[in-house]
């Protein structure tokens, strides 16, 4: 075990530092490089409008469907509002929020590969509080999509388009 031991030391103490190339010179950083590197982006806000319309319901022509009526609802509810999303690059974190016929609300979701989903929460609770998703991408520096929402008993459907710039 010592002869062991004693060989190993031996090669140990023999092995020095490995030989240094030519080519390969020191690499040093200068503060002028490093202040010169722009910081990382920050969020992106797109601003624009949205137009509500009465959302569409699909029944199956099945006879078991047969007896099932449906009248136009009367909500209201329709028309342009303002819409707001912020994108945080770092993470793809998506926030904003809608003002006029579907909101208050507020908007949360994620960006990822130029296309965006979100989800749409009222920030109020009444009896037109709309609640649902979208989705949106990036074209020339245009966010465009569109939402689907329901009101919280589900009886008032409504689909939105919607287009915002950067500001």
């Amino acid at each position: 075990m010592t002869r062991k031991l004693l060989l190993m030391v031996a090669i140990l103490a023999s092995c020095k530092d490995p030989p240094a190339t030519p080519d390969a010179a020191p690499v040093a950083v200068s503060a002028s490089v490093s202040a010169s590197a722009a910081p990382p982006p920050g969020p992106t806000t797109y601003a624009g409008t949205y137009n509500a319309e009465r959302g569409t319901l699909y029944i199956p022509d099945a006879e078991a469907w047969k007896g099932v009526n449906l009248r136009p609802d009367d909500a209201g509810a329709t028309g342009e509002g303002a819409i707001t999303l912020t994108i945080d690059p770092d993470g793809g974190a998506v926030t904003g929020s809608l003002e006029g016929p579907l909101g208050p609300a507020t908007l949360t979701g994620v960006s990822q590969e130029g296309a965006i989903s979100f989800q749409v929460a009222p920030k109020e609770k009444t009896d037109l509080a709309f609640r649902g998703t979208g989705t949106a991408g990036v074209d020339a520096g245009v966010l465009s999509g569109d939402m689907h929402v329901s009101s919280w008993r589900a009886n008032v459907l409504r689909e939105a388009t919607f287009s915002a710039k950067r500001k």
